[in-house]
């Protein structure tokens, strides 16, 4: 079996897909993942490698915010033969988190909008 090691660096608007390696070794592909957080993360403690190289190891990916504009993901995708399995045909979801909130928005106020109409309690403090 086959890893392949990917990277998405995300720097405002911005965004750098790399492929990283190749290994048929599972945990040489969680170092060589980690490898690219620790050149990411300058600050970044022995400890804290050690525990994202083991996140990696067993859930295959990790994302790491630096603040609102910087991000970096990284995954290990099973190779078996030469296909892939459903599941893990979709490295990165490129969904920007701005786009979910303001879906989550739209719903909030489409959900009180309909309260409204239907002539629903207004909750409200009383004035004393």
């Amino acid at each position: 079996m086959l890893y392949i090691i990917n990277s998405l660096v995300t720097e405002g608007e911005s965004t750098t897909f790399s492929l990283v390696g190749v290994t048929s070794d599972k945990k040489k592909a969680a170092g060589l993942a980690a490898e690219v957080y620790k050149d990411y993360n300058k600050v970044a403690s022995f400890q804290n490698i050690e525990m994202i190289t083991e996140w990696l190891a067993t859930r295959m990916n990790y994302s790491f915010r630096k603040d609102k504009s910087h991000r970096l993901q990284l995954s290990i995708t099973e190779l078996e033969n030469e296909s892939t399995a459903p599941e893990n045909k979709v490295i990165f979801s490129a969904a920007a988190e701005q786009d979910e909130l303001m879906r989550k928005v739209s719903e909030a106020l489409f959900e009180g909008k309909h309260q409204a109409e239907r002539g629903g309690e207004a909750h409200s403090c009383p004035i004393e």
